[in-house]
């Protein structure tokens, strides 16, 4: 794996992640009243509220790689790479507890020359956070994976692989860095099972039936408004 690239691409992406954090609600990070100044900040208000969610995640078997001209190669695995959701987020006031709705897009692509592979999916994601530990929330939900589908063209040849809608767990873990923004890390643990396959070699070569595990970590920026 060209490591030296991956790293590039993740440091670039974590970049990007943190932008929405500086800005209109910079000033939130502190904040004053009669009695002075206060380094706490104030609570997120109750009720509804939208959310946009982006990530990072690694992890999962590979279904493909993509080779470069110097000999490395990059996997295309069936845990990363980035994924973006939105959403809504309704917090409670009687009760420390919150529960998240999101629609998202997890992608895995790579491209050199002509040759490419991607893994692409549609997950729905469902959570309930418990917030009554300050800054702190733990969360658990589960996430239904819809629209799952790898395609590679490789030396010519093309592949497609179509997944059955795939259900999966999640546990997370955040921490509130301003009143609006969370950085959170989580675990998803899930598989997919093959439902249809394609190829344009002449001699066709089923991939292996198991399961594909696609299980992984993620490190995710999480904004409220």
């Amino acid at each position: 794996m060209n490591v030296s690239h991956t790293g590039r691409c993740l440091i670039a992406a974590l970049v990007l992640l943190a932008l929405p954090f500086h800005g209109v609600y910079a000033d939130d990070f502190d904040s004053w009243n009669e009695s002075g100044f206060q380094s706490h900040p104030v609570r997120n208000k109750p009720g509804f509220h939208a959310v946009e969610r982006l990530g990072i995640t690694v992890g999962g078997d590979v279904i493909s790689k993509v080779t470069r001209a110097d000999g490395t190669f990059r996997e295309i695995s069936a845990g990363g790479l980035y994924q973006a959701g939105l959403g809504a987020l309704y917090r409670w006031d009687a009760i420390p507890f919150s529960a998240e709705l999101t629609i998202n897009y997890h992608v895995n692509s790579d491209y050199n020359g002509n040759d490419n592979a991607s893994f692409r999916r549609n997950p729905l994601e469902a959570l309930v956070y418990f917030n009554g530990m300050d800054r702190f929330r733990i969360g658990a939900g589960m996430r239904y994976v819809y629209a799952a589908r790898a395609i590679s063209v490789l030396n010519g040849v093309t592949e497609r692989i179509a997944f059955a809608n795939a259900r999966g767990s999640i546990v997370e873990i955040g921490y509130e860095v301003t009143p609006y923004g969370w950085i959170n890390l989580r675990y998803v643990k899930e598989h997919y099972t093959i439902a249809a396959y394609s190829t344009t070699a002449t001699i066709s070569v089923p991939p292996n039936t198991a399961p594909y595990d696609g299980s992984h970590y993620g490190f995710f920026i999480s904004y409220e408004y």
